[in-house]
């Protein structure tokens, strides 16, 4: 049991996945209450009958608080729903995770102890599950089993590693001097990227510079670029001691209103980083070598392990090419380019 309190922050917003999302929002509950962590979950209130099982786990765990956050727009504010959770939570520790994270109380134990032994910030790289290694892990199959298969280039399990991610743990007072993610990000991503970064550069765990204005996705985490491969170097230290979060399945429609908002959200990120880096006198040259793959050898170094260990995390390589098709998928393609 730790000698600190420790409170798990959840945004939630039940207008898309109502179902899926409030079942995994219980077996978090549950799995947290059982391991003595408070659970502080920011809703957004719609109205609609879909907040009930929320209010439920309120009712079924005592460690558990939802706040509910009015909402008009289309589009969840995430931002929002972590600030107004954060801020009603009383543990000397915050552990931001969305509910589609499989609740694991040894990362979590782990997370808030590097925290509460002096780091500024413990982040865990993340995995992202695909519909069959969601199956397996389900069924039994141990997440370290999966993750080493995918590390020895099994691609079925594993569709992408987040490095960084946004399974992290700080002090609650570090998160409020800070203020905070900013509210201007509605529906997907971005919000975290601003927070993390602001973060890292106010606790001097990055140095400023025009690299991290670098907005490149990457498939390779080990050879993330710009500002991912700056805050994902931040992850080193956990994924060499196989402390690593997982992302559980759900199907995503990339037209969604959600997902499509993203392109504004990329706008104001840069606009907001590039005047903070000017605020920040950030010098003017780039670096030759991203800062990533030198973090990752020198982190390598320090713990005595074996580099060649994460060759996998080097793949470049498109998933297409990596994941065959089924027969019938494959038969479908031929008949279609035959009749072009």
């Amino acid at each position: 049991m730790n000698s600190f309190r420790v409170t798990i922050v959840t945004p939630l917003d039940l207008k898309r996945r109502a179902k899926g999302l409030t079942e995994r929002m219980t077996h978090l509950a549950e799995v947290s209450s059982k391991a003595g962590f408070d659970l502080v979950i920011g809703s957004t209130d719609r109205g609609i009958s879909t907040n009930e099982p929320v209010k439920q786990l309120m009712r079924h765990h005592s460690q558990v608080t939802v706040i509910f956050e009015p909402e008009d727009s289309e589009l969840p504010n995430l931002a929002r729903l972590r600030n107004i959770a954060a801020q009603a939570a009383s543990g000397e520790v915050l552990l931001f995770l969305d509910a589609d994270i499989a609740p694991d109380i040894d990362l979590f134990q782990s997370l808030a102890q590097q925290v509460m032994q002096g780091s500024s910030l413990a982040m865990a790289p993340c995995i992202y599950l695909s519909e069959q290694g969601t199956r397996r892990h389900a069924t039994g199959t141990p997440l370290n089993k999966i993750i080493q298969e995918c590390l020895n280039f099994s691609p079925a399990d594993v569709i992408h590693w987040a490095l960084p991610s946004s399974v992290m743990a700080m002090r609650r007072e570090d998160f409020l001097e800070l203020g905070g993610f900013h509210e201007g990000y509605t529906g997907h991503g971005y919000e975290d990227f601003d927070f993390m970064l602001r973060f890292a550069l106010r606790k001097q765990l990055l140095e400023p510079s025009p690299d991290l204005l670098i907005d490149r996705p990457y498939r390779a985490p080990l050879l993330a670029e710009g500002f991912r491969g700056a805050l994902g170097a931040l992850c080193l230290h956990n994924l060499l001691q196989d402390n690593i979060a997982t992302h559980l399945f759900h199907d995503r429609d990339n037209t969604e209103d959600y997902y499509v908002g993203r392109t504004a959200n990329a706008l104001l990120f840069r606009e907001c980083m590039t005047k903070l880096l000017v605020d920040l006198n950030a010098s003017s040259s780039v670096s030759s070598v991203p800062l990533m793959v030198s973090a990752f050898y020198r982190e390598c170094k320090l713990q005595g392990i074996a580099p060649t260990k994460f060759n996998a995390l080097f793949d470049a390589r498109p998933r297409h090419l990596l994941v065959k098709k089924p027969w019938f998928k494959r038969m479908e393609r031929n008949v279609s380019r035959l009749f072009r």
